[in-house]
């Protein structure tokens, strides 16, 4: 059965072919059909020409922009508010110069090559019906062009960063193995070409489609009946020749890219490039480069003669090298040649992939050293360090965010984000390890949601709460250095601007400095309210300025309130993660902000990051990263929101780029104030993808890294009675061969597939060694315990596994927190706190901290007391708790006694015994206060006292 042919009427048919290009219908008696109408011979208007269409265009125009024109001028006030109007500028001109420079080219080759396709095919003949000449079909053309390159230009703006960084790009100083260029290629120029590229491709084949599709609806007959032949049209011959020629040619340009891309391969035994991409697909891809070039000459050539054997005989070879030389040869290669020697001949691909992505990690200079002489714990170890034991966190931060819920939440409208952990000097020179949150308000806590409420009354959270890591009151609570409304402080640390207006958790919009006061905090029966006397915010000093916001915001009280003055300020953006990413949207920054006092205001302290995808050899992570660094440190002010940039790394390439972008954005590290300086802490994001990668790349020698003989993991502990990976921890105590305690950030490791301890890993943090990593690899021949095999001996121990089932069996439920491995000289201390959580009850109590080390373990009420009594216990020795708090106690085994004195008759046994109760009570004495010093001291003279004992009552 033939094709079927659509019937077109003669006289529709008739019409179509009397359409001219110019838009005119050349009827014989203009409109109306009879010669009357709007005067004879009257022409129809295409919707083009309509003045009215342009403008209801026009109106439509504005209208769908209008939202789009009020954001952007309230959010330039709000920039210019915290002086960053240069930034927002020159950030918004780049992608707006971006988006018009694309749009331009786009549209340029978009309706140029559209129109002249519609000429070329309207000057051709055409075989019955022609939908070329239908009415607006060239209105329609233009209209498509436009908006295709609107969506290319769209793509192409939302890149403006990394044209700049392209413009302003820095060197790296190390080149890539392979070709030899710097760094700095990969990182700033590489990604440019490539988003160029693939930007193109489409572009060129949309158009060619578009070409062929305008020269077929001249035939639409001949199409139809399969008889259609475009390489007879001259015109269009020509036409798509060029186009073809010059996808091609991009094609040449992906082939010369992706020889660089061969450093991000990954189907080899590593990432990046190895043996068969550098021996076979290298030379096949400069193979592809030359012929896709030829090819596109050859495609050339029938501009000038009907001759397509060229093309197709170009084009065939390059078919042909594309299957063997990309997929074939590379493939009988690896399979024959390569794996048979797999380890001789990828081996300096094995380097090149273990050193650039420790340098991509940042792990390169990272400082290995040996624990050696793993022993017992003993008195002296704890005697040497105090200060570390005086900040052994017991407060997990999962727990204790309960805590500080339940007992200084004190109203429904406060809530407390994240728990933060930091350090703070005191004037006597101790240095206390401490968690700490701040006060929040949270507005769907109110009783009454009335606008004033929301807007003008309940504006901003108040004052923090702070405890040392290691003290419990006797009730199982924190023992708070901060705490209550307004704060109160038992240590030399004062909050003088307690309001919180800018924090972690919600981004309300609130007016200040208005005619009613705000609420400060409660005080009794009766609310103490203030007004705000800072800088925050964006000043509503004029009409216009209100009218935006209360467009933006979709309230109109904003107009009619009366509360409302021209000192009065709206502040949004307060929620200080969103706040920096609007500053600066190039980088990333780390999940946890964290809160400090500082010369008596409330700071928040925030990490930022450079990053990319497109470090050469670097094995990226899970996040599809392969490079970071910490190159920023960002500090705003909780009270009037201001933010400050400083450079942390000022090695790292790309703030170097950014820094010449926008100059005054980012300031010296030197020039934050020593108040904050001192409370910079190593990121615990970025922690966690170095240890994480470090699991595979400690191993340096290409033999074990190919054999992964030597992987780690991260350790396993409990949480809540389940499994989960221990979460890396900040400590403080002296490094093996250090003389002083510093702030560290710590991670143990295990074997792959063991649970004894392997090594571990410490990010420090004071300034002196800041950003320093350090790790510790224990000797293979000895035994270190786990955290896992920490927590298998806690549960089968039957004493302390009773008395834990026994808590579970009386209405409440227990709660295992952080296991804490501290190394202390040559030895390990393993804390872990025992929460208890009552049914009918939000608030956990620490009631138990079971420490351990070696083969000891104890479990007392307290860690000074646990310490002590781990101290007492024999080798073999097990001790828990004693009855407290009406919860039955296990029993406790004792070491084996020392033997009874004999009187001698001369007198000096009773003196020394005497002297050995005196300070065995001064050492109770010490060990209560927690003073390790005396304790120890008292401990030695105990021991010479029994000593002399011995040799009295020695037979």
């Amino acid at each position: 059965m033939g094709r079927e042919i659509i019937d077109i009427p003669e006289v529709f048919r008739k019409g179509m072919e009397d359409w001219e290009d110019e838009g005119g219908w050349r009827g014989e008696g203009g409109r109306g059909g009879n010669g009357g109408g709007n005067g004879g011979g009257g022409s129809f208007r295409p919707w083009w020409l309509d003045r009215r269409a342009w403008l209801l265009g026009l109106g439509l125009l504005i209208l769908l922009s209008f939202g789009w024109v009020v954001e952007t001028f309230t959010e330039w006030l709000w920039f210019r508010e915290l002086n960053y109007a240069d930034v927002w500028l020159k950030s918004w001109g780049a992608e707006l110069v971006t988006f018009v420079l694309f749009f331009a080219v786009a549209a340029a080759f978009l309706l140029f090559n559209l129109l002249h396709a519609r000429r070329q095919a309207l000057k051709a003949p055409g075989v019955g019906l022609n939908l070329l000449r239908l009415p607006g079909l060239r209105g329609l053309l233009v209209f498509t062009g436009l908006f295709l390159a609107f969506l290319f230009a769209v793509s192409a703006s939302n890149r403006w960063d990394m044209f700049l960084r392209f413009f302003y790009q820095v060197p790296f100083g190390q080149a890539d193995p392979i070709f030899g260029r710097d760094i700095q290629y990969y990182l700033f120029s590489l990604p440019v070409f490539r988003f160029l590229q693939g930007w193109a491709v489409p572009l060129v084949l949309l158009t060619l489609i578009g070409v062929l599709g305008l020269h077929a609806l001249n035939q639409v007959d001949m199409v139809q009946r399969g008889l259609w032949r475009p390489q007879e049209v001259p015109a269009l011959r020509r036409h798509v020749a060029l186009l073809l020629a010059l996808a091609l040619l991009l094609w040449a340009v992906g082939y010369r890219l992706e020889m660089f891309e061969l450093l991000y391969s990954q189907p080899g035994v590593v990432f990046g490039a190895t043996y068969t991409d550098v021996n076979v697909r290298l030379p096949a891809l400069t193979v592809q480069v030359a012929l896709a070039v030829l090819t596109a000459l050859a495609v050339t050539y029938t501009v000038f003669r009907q001759d397509l054997r060229p093309a197709l005989a170009s084009g065939a070879v390059l078919l042909g090298t594309i299957l063997i030389g990309g997929s074939l040869i590379p493939g009988v290669v690896q399979n024959y040649v390569v794996e048979p020697n797999e380890l001789r001949l990828e081996q300096p691909f094995i380097e090149h992939n273990i050193a650039f992505t420790r340098l991509g990690f940042g792990l390169d200079d990272l400082d290995e050293r040996p624990f050696t002489g793993v022993a017992e714990l003993t008195e002296s170890d704890l005697v040497d360090n105090e200060a570390a034991l005086e900040n052994v966190r017991v407060w997990d931060y999962r727990p204790l965010q309960q805590t500080y819920a339940q007992l200084q939440g004190l109203r429904p409208y406060y809530e407390f984000g994240s728990i933060d952990v930091d350090r703070y000097t005191f004037p006597d020179g101790t240095t206390r390890q401490v968690m700490l949150a701040a006060r929040e308000l949270n507005q769907a806590g109110l009783s009454d949601q009335s606008w004033v409420n929301r807007r003008l009354v309940f504006t901003h959270g108040y004052g923090i709460v702070m405890n040392p890591v290691d003290k419990v009151t006797p009730e199982g609570a924190p023992e708070f250095f901060i705490q209550d409304l307004p704060p109160r402080s038992t240590i030399p640390l004062e909050v003088t601007q307690p309001e919180v207006y800018y924090g972690e958790l919600y981004d309300d919009m609130v007016l200040v400095n208005t005619e009613q006061q705000e609420f400060s905090y409660p005080s009794g029966s009766e609310n103490v309210y203030a007004s705000y006397a800072g800088s925050g915010g964006v000043q509503l000093n004029s009409g216009l300025r209100r009218l935006a916001f209360a467009i933006r915001f979709g309230d109109t009280n904003l107009l009619l309130s009366r509360s409302l003055t021209d000192e009065s300020r709206i502040m949004f953006h307060r929620r200080v993660l969103d706040r920096v990413e609007r500053i600066t949207p190039f980088l990333s920054f780390d999940r946890d902000p964290y809160i400090v006092i500082a010369d008596g205001r409330l700071v928040w302290m925030l990490d930022g990051y450079t990053i990319s995808r497109d470090f050469p050899y670097a094995t990226p992570a899970n996040t599809g990263l392969n490079y970071i660094r910490n190159a920023v440190k960002v500090t705003i002010d909780a009270y009037n929101g201001d933010v400050a940039f400083y450079i942390a790394d000022v090695s790292d390439p790309l703030i170097q780029a950014y820094d010449q972008i926008f100059p005054g954005l980012f300031h010296p590290l030197e020039a934050m104030p020593a108040t904050l300086r001192a409370h910079i802490r190593f990121p615990e994001d970025l922690f966690r993808l170095q240890t994480q990668q470090y699991l595979l790349y400690h191993m340096t020698n290409p033999q074990t890294f190919y054999n992964k003989e030597d992987r780690w993991e991260i350790p396993q502990e409990l949480f809540l009675s389940s499994p989960q990976p221990l979460e890396p921890y900040y400590v403080m105590f002296s490094l093996p061969g250090e003389a002083e305690a510093e702030y560290l950030l710590i991670q143990p490791y295990t074997p792959a597939g063991r649970q004894n301890m392997i090594a571990w890993i410490a990010a420090r943090n004071d300034p002196e060694h800041y950003g320093e990593l350090v790790v510790y690899e224990l000797p293979k021949q000895e035994l270190v315990f786990g955290p896992s095999q920490v927590e298998a001996r806690i549960d089968q121990n039957p004493e302390i596994s009773e008395q834990i089932s026994l808590w579970d069996q009386l209405g409440s439920q227990v709660i295992r927190g952080n296991l804490i491995v501290i190394p202390i000289n040559n030895s390990f201390l393993y804390v872990e706190p025992l929460y208890l959580l009552a049914e009918n009850s939000a608030l956990p109590e620490l009631k138990r901290v079971i420490v351990a080390s070696g083969s000891r373990i104890a479990m007392r009420n307290t860690l000074d007391e646990a310490l002590v009594a781990l101290l007492e216990a024999a080798p073999a020795a097990i001790l828990v708790a004693e009855e407290a708090d009406g919860v039955p106690a296990a029993t406790e085994t004792s070491p084996t006694p020392a033997p009874t004195p004999r009187p001698s008759g001369d007198g000096s046994i009773e003196a020394l015994v005497q002297a050995a109760n005196d300070h065995f009570l001064a050492a109770e004495a010490a060990q209560r206060q927690g003073d390790w010093t005396t304790y120890g001291r008292e401990l030695d003279a105990l021991r010479d006292a029994l000593q002399q004992l011995d040799t009295l009552v020695a037979p």
